[in-house]
């Protein structure tokens, strides 16, 4: 069995415990068994921009999976939607959490046609600063596929370098690369922080930081996505500041803060980090 099917094992067992009901394809049937806390409205119409809440045909959208990479999201992070995010913040490795605030599925500008890319969660500072954080659950273990072009047409204009235009000749020289097939990640969505790098540059800022946290999990697929990652921040490391973090280390920290609620902690003890 794959570690991406162990991992969705785990979960099958989690929602076991509890009588949580779901389908042949572990999705559950109502989407509150999901989540730890009721969807407030302001969050829905954040998630209604991108697509994980949309459903497809006779199928509810993807945050229904027990693996949902969006369930998790908010299962973390819709706690401190309506506190101060400074323990937050803190944990992630960043400064200013007092006057921190947090959206999710946050549209990302390109000044491209079509769709913008979208970060799962963003971090925003009165001063206009941003910052990214894309998280992953079982996604990453998945291998990416090969056989097709990693990035629309739209990044690569006639004679149009668009992260060399946004000052971001690295990320250029990469995006190229993966695009030529000169460079292939075969676990870590390169081009996802390649946009993300892309939005936050086009948002005036001058420093370009993004995180990226995923949930860890062993298996031979761990070590490869390390490598890709450690090779994509040091390829970017003067003009992006990848901040790379587990779900793991997240929990560790905040379970070290004074103060936050122990059901809270339980929950996600229970489902996402007893071992």
């Amino acid at each position: 069995m794959s570690s991406k099917n162990d991992l969705v094992r785990r979960q099958r067992r989690w929602a076991d415990e509890r009588g949580v009901r779901y389908d042949a394809r572990a999705f559950v049937r109502e989407l509150a068994d999901n989540l730890r806390a009721p969807l407030a409205p302001a969050v829905r119409a954040e998630l209604e921009r991108g697509s994980e809440l949309a459903a497809r045909g006779t199928s509810p959208g993807r945050i229904n999976a027990l693996a949902s990479s969006a369930a998790l999201v908010l299962n973390v992070f819709g706690y401190w939607r309506e506190r101060s995010l400074a323990p937050l913040v803190a944990a992630l490795g960043l400064e200013g959490g007092e006057s921190a605030s947090l959206t999710f599925e946050e549209p990302l500008p390109t000044e491209l046609p079509g769709e913008p890319p979208f970060a799962d969660v963003a971090l925003h500072w009165p001063n206009g600063d941003l910052v990214p954080i894309e998280c992953k659950f079982t996604e990453w273990l998945a291998r990416r596929p090969h056989n097709k072009r990693v990035f629309k047409d739209k990044y690569f204009p006639s004679g149009t370098g668009v992260w060399s235009a946004a000052a971001l000749p690295r990320c250029q020289a990469l995006a190229e690369d993966l695009q030529a097939g000169r460079e292939r990640c075969k676990y870590l969505n390169a081009p996802q922080l390649l946009k993300h790098a892309l939005g936050v540059r086009k948002l005036g800022r001058r420093r370009t930081v993004v995180v990226y946290l995923y949930y860890e999990w062993p298996g031979r697929e761990a070590e490869v996505h390390r490598i890709e990652l450690e090779r994509v921040r040091q390829r970017l490391a003067t003009e992006v500041d990848l901040r790379v973090l587990t779900y793991q280390h997240l929990d560790a920290s905040l379970r070290a803060v004074p103060g936050v609620d122990r059901d809270y902690l339980d929950y996600l003890a229970e489902r996402y980090f007893r071992a």
